[in-house]
């Protein structure tokens, strides 16, 4: 399918990545659009293309038109373009965003574009660390008909594993992506403030962190979620978390809330790896229900 001439709208770090990559894979890259052209001169560096501020001409020299511009931005790209007349039934358009379903793409729908989204679950900050990152990634896949084989072969050519969400699923499939990149960044930044009540300062916290943190991640990888689960409810210790809860309730009361709603959830992770049973749960969320 790489035989298709392929426009990007939103020069920033995803589509650059992705442009580059594609281009490495011996697809034809015709244009690259930003709003700026200091945007588009960082994106120049990395991928041969047609570069230009607008975003219709770019579009009309291709095939497929990948939107990658921030969430906020693509129904109004999208709905430039198809104003400008660049969408036909020979055209697909995808955009890249986690959160936003196909319907921000209906004006190149009703235009007879075949439409769909093709999300990298993936956080990046730099173009060099999403060139480096995006293979391997796991691509959440949404797509009209005719456009998920296409979606899909994108996705792999990229060299990551698609999966297909259906339209109305994409909030749970976003939500749960949020929950595990975003809120780890919180939970750390939770430890480091607990810390700082004892006056070990954020940088140190980190460091005596990260250790934990790694450990985490290789012992997911290796033996599965539930299974990775270590601590005191893991491990039965009702009395080291009713200490845990009184303690802050000495110390931070606002943070108590916090603790407790982790710690019900972990009981029910306790419970599917099977190192506490019916009655020792209980016994945790006596703790952590309670006052």
């Amino acid at each position: 399918m790489n035989d298709k001439t392929i426009a990007i709208i939103g020069s920033g770090v995803v589509g650059t990545a992705i442009g580059h990559l594609l281009n490495q894979r011996g697809y034809r890259i015709a244009a690259i659009s930003a709003r700026t052209t200091k945007t588009l001169e960082q994106a120049s560096q990395y991928i041969r293309a047609h570069a230009t501020t607008d975003i219709a001409a770019a579009g009309f020299m291709a095939d497929v038109i990948l939107i990658t511009t921030p969430d906020d931005m693509i129904e109004t790209a999208c709905n430039e373009l198809a104003v400008r007349g660049v969408f036909g039934p020979e055209h697909y358009v995808f955009h890249t965003s986690g959160a936003l379903s196909t319907n921000v793409l209906e004006t190149a729908r009703t235009k007879g574009a075949k439409v769909g989204c093709i999300h990298p679950m993936h956080a990046f900050a730099t173009i060099d660390g999403a060139i480096e990152d995006l293979p391997g990634s796991v691509f959440g896949v949404t797509a009209d008909e005719e456009a998920l084989p296409l979606a899909r072969q994108i996705a792999i050519d990229l060299g990551g594993e698609p999966i297909t969400i259906r339209d109305e699923d994409r909030p749970i499939y976003h939500a749960a992506a949020c929950a595990v990149c975003n809120y780890l960044i919180t939970l750390v930044y939770y430890g480091q403030h607990l810390y700082e009540s004892l006056l070990i300062p954020p940088d140190a916290a980190l460091k005596a962190f990260l250790p934990l943190l790694k450990g985490d991640i290789r012992n997911i990888e290796r033996y599965g979620t539930a299974m990775a689960l270590t601590g005191p409810i893991s491990r039965g210790d009702v009395g080291t978390v009713k200490g845990h809860v009184d303690a802050l309730k000495r110390s931070l009361p606002e943070d108590v809330a916090l603790y407790k709603l982790l710690g019900r959830y972990t009981v029910q992770v306790a419970l599917d790896k099977r190192t506490i049973d019916r009655e020792k749960a209980d016994r945790f969320l006596e703790i952590l229900d309670g006052d």
